[in-house]
C-alpha cells in the first residue's frame, strides 16, 4: 500500500516528474516488495517453529517495565544533554550557524577545524534510547505509572534536541511515525489507541501541529540564512577547492619532518589542529558567521517567493503540474504556500525518480558497506581514520551519477550499500525481521518483537525516503530497541523460571 501510493503520487502529483514512474522504477520496486513478502511469510515460520512452541511465555511485570523506562529515559536525555553540551560549548563554534551553513552547502563539512570531545560519542551511543522510552510507554502505558511515565513523555526531548542541534526535520518526523505505529500495533491488538490518562491525544495532535509549523518554517528561514550567508559559503568552497588540489601534491612529497594530514571537521581531543592556512578555525569561523549574518537581509526582490520556487524548480529539474500553475495564475494559490507545498511534497517523493537516475549510473557506485546508509559512520571515518577516503569516494560517486544530496529510497540505499547481490540479501532480512516481529507480537507477550514490529512499520512508511538504517540514525535506534527488548524479556524469563525453582 505504502508504494502503490508512492508511486501514484509521483503519476499524478503536484510536481510533474519527467517520464516517472518509469519502467526501471516499476520493475525494481516490484521485484523489492516481492522479496520482502516472501521473506515476511518465512519470519513469521520462523518464530513460530522457534518460539511459539515453547509453552507460555509471561508478559513483564509492571515494576520491570517502569525500571526500564525510567533507565531509557534517563539515557536518552542525557545523551541528547551531552550532545548540546559539546556542539554549543565545548567545539568553540556557533553551532546554529554552523548547522544551518551545512544544511545550505554539505560539502563544507571538512572546511571548519572543529574539536570535538568524547562527550559527543558518548551522546550518539545513548540519546537513542529516549526513541525508545516513547515506544515502551505507549506500548505498554497502562503499566507504567508515576515518574516513569512523566519521564518516558519527557524522552521526546531527544528527537527534537537532536534534529534543533542539526537543523534538520527528521528526527522528529522519525518519532512522530514511531508514535502513529505504535497506535496502529496497539489498534490491532483490540486495545485503545493511547493509554489511558495523561492527555496524550491532545499531545500527540499538538505536536503533530508543531511539526507542521516547524517544517513549513524552516523552507523560508534556510533560504533566507543562504542566501545572507553565501559571501562566507563562496569563499570556503574556494578555499576548499585549492586544499583538495594541493593535496595529491603533498602526499606525493611530504616535508622530511612533517607528514600531511587531512583537515577534518570533527577532529577529536587528541588530533592535531590543521593550520589557519588550510581550514578556518572555530572562532573566526564564529566570528564571520556573526558578521555575516548580521549584515542586511537580501532585498525582497531577490528573495521573493516566486523566484525562490522558480530557482527551486529549476534546481530539482522539474515543472508543476498544469493544475497547480492554473492555481498560481488565477492568485488561488500564493507562492509562499505553493513553494512550502511543492517543496514538501518533493521532499518525501523525489526518491523515485532517484532510482531511474541511479539504474542508469549503476556502473558508478562501488559497495559502501553501511556508510551510506548508517549517517554515525561517515564522522568515525573522518575523525578516527581522516587519511581514509571512503567518504570522500562515495560522496564523488554520487556527485557523478547526480544523486548526491536526493533522498534513495530503500531500494536504492540497499544497492548503494551492498551491491545487487547484497541488496537482494538486505530486503530479505528486513522482510524476515517484519514477519518474525509480527508473529511474535501476535502469539506472545515478549517486548522484543514488538519493538521490531514498530520499527520495521515505520520503515516501511519511511521507505520511499531512506532505508531502514538510515532515517535520522535510525541504526542506532534499531540498536537501542534491540537493547531494552532483550533486556525486558530475559529479565523476566530469568524472573519466572527462579519463581518456578522455589515453587518445586
Amino acid at each position: 500500500m505504502v508504494w502503490c501510493a508512492a508511486l501514484a503520487l509521483v503519476a499524478v502529483g503536484p510536481i510533474d516528474y519527467p517520464a516517472q514512474p518509469s519502467l526501471i522504477v516499476l520493475t525494481v520496486v516490484g521485484a523489492g516488495v516481492l522479496l520482502f513478502l516472501v521473506a515476511y511469510r518465512a519470519g513469521g515460520v520462523l518464530f513460530e517453529r522457534r518460539f511459539a512452541r515453547q509453552g507460555q511465555m509471561h508478559a513483564p511485570s509492571s515494576m520491570m517495565l517502569n525500571r526500564i523506562v525510567i533507565a531509557s529515559s534517563l539515557i536518552g536525555i542525557a545523551g541528547i544533554g551531552f550532545i548540546a553540551l559539546d556542539r554549543t560549548v565545548l567545539s568553540g563554534v556557533s553551532n546554529g550557524g554552523y548547522a544551518e551553513m551545512l544544511r545550505c552547502a554539505p560539502g563544507l563539512v571538512d572546511a571548519v577545524a572543529i574539536k570535538r570531545t568524547p562527550l559527543l560519542y558518548l551522546g550518539y551511543i545513548m540519546f537513542s534510547f529516549g526513541f525508545v522510552s516513547v515506544v515502551v510507554f505507549l506500548l505498554r502505558g497502562e503499566a507504567i505509572k508515576g515518574w516513569a511515565a512523566a519521564l518516558a513523555q519527557l524522552s521526546v526531548v531527544s528527537p527534537v534536541g537532536y534534529a534543533l542541534l542539526y537543523s534538520g526535520r527528521m528526527p522528529i518526523l522519525f518519532v512522530l511515525v514511531l508514535i502513529i505505529v505504535t497506535i496502529l500495533v496497539r489498534i490491532s491488538e483490540g486495545r485503545k489507541p493511547l493509554p489511558p490518562g495523561h492527555h496524550l491525544l491532545l499531545k500527540t495532535i499538538v505536536a503533530i501541529g508543531l511539526f507542521a509549523i516547524y517544517s513549513s518554517s524552516i523552507w523560508s528561514s534556510r533560504q533566507n540564512f543562504c542566501a545572507q550567508v553565501s559571501p562566507l559559503i563562496r569563499e570556503l568552497q574556494a578555499k576548499q577547492k585549492e586544499r583538495d588540489a594541493a593535496q595529491p601534491q603533498l602526499e606525493a612529497a611530504p616535508k622530511a619532518d612533517e607528514a600531511p594530514v587531512r583537515p577534518s571537521t570533527e577532529a577529536g581531543s587528541s588530533t592535531t589542529q590543521p593550520k589557519s592556512a588550510e581550514v578556518m578555525t572555530a572562532t573566526d569561523f564564529s566570528k564571520r558567521m556573526a558578521e555575516a549574518t548580521a549584515a542586511p537581509a537580501p532585498s525582497p526582490e531577490v528573495s521573493s517567493a516566486d523566484a525562490v520556487l522558480a530557482i527551486r524548480l529549476e534546481a530539482w529539474n522539474v515543472k508543476p503540474r498544469g493544475y497547480v500553475t492554473s492555481a498560481l495564475e488565477s492568485s488561488h494559490l500564493s507562492a509562499r504556500a505553493a513553494m512550502i507545498g511543492l517543496s514538501t511534497y518533493f521532499y518525501l517523493t523525489h526518491g523515485v525518480r532517484t532510482i531511474d537516475i541511479a539504474w542508469h549510473a549503476r556502473d558508478k557506485f562501488s559497495r559502501q558497506w553501511g556508510v551510506y546508509e548508517v549517517g554515525v559512520l561517515s564522522p568515525i571515518l573522518r575523525v578516527f581514520a581522516p587519511e581514509n577516503q571512503h567518504v570522500a569516494t562515495m560522496e564523488a560517486e554520487q556527485r557523478s551519477a547526480g544523486t548526491y544530496g536526493f533522498f534513495p529510497t530503500v531500494w536504492l540505499a540497499a544497492f548503494i550499500d551492498f551491491g545487487i547481490a547484497g541488496a537482494v540479501i538486505y530486503i530479505l532480512v528486513w522482510g524476515c525481521v517484519a514477519g518474525w516481529s509480527a508473529a511474535g507480537a501476535r502469539r506472545s507477550s515478549l517486548m522484543t518483537p514488538q519493538l521490531l514490529l514498530v520499527f520495521v512499520l515505520a520503515s516501511i512508511l519511511l521507505s520511499p525516503v531512506q532505508g531502514p538504517l538510515g532515517v535520522a540514525n535510525s541504526a542506532l535506534v534499531l540498536g537501542s530497541m534491540l537493547v531494552v527488548g532483550l533486556a525486558v524479556d530475559v529479565w523476566t524469563g530469568t524472573a519466572k523460571q527462579g519463581d518456578q525453582e522455589k515453587d518445586q
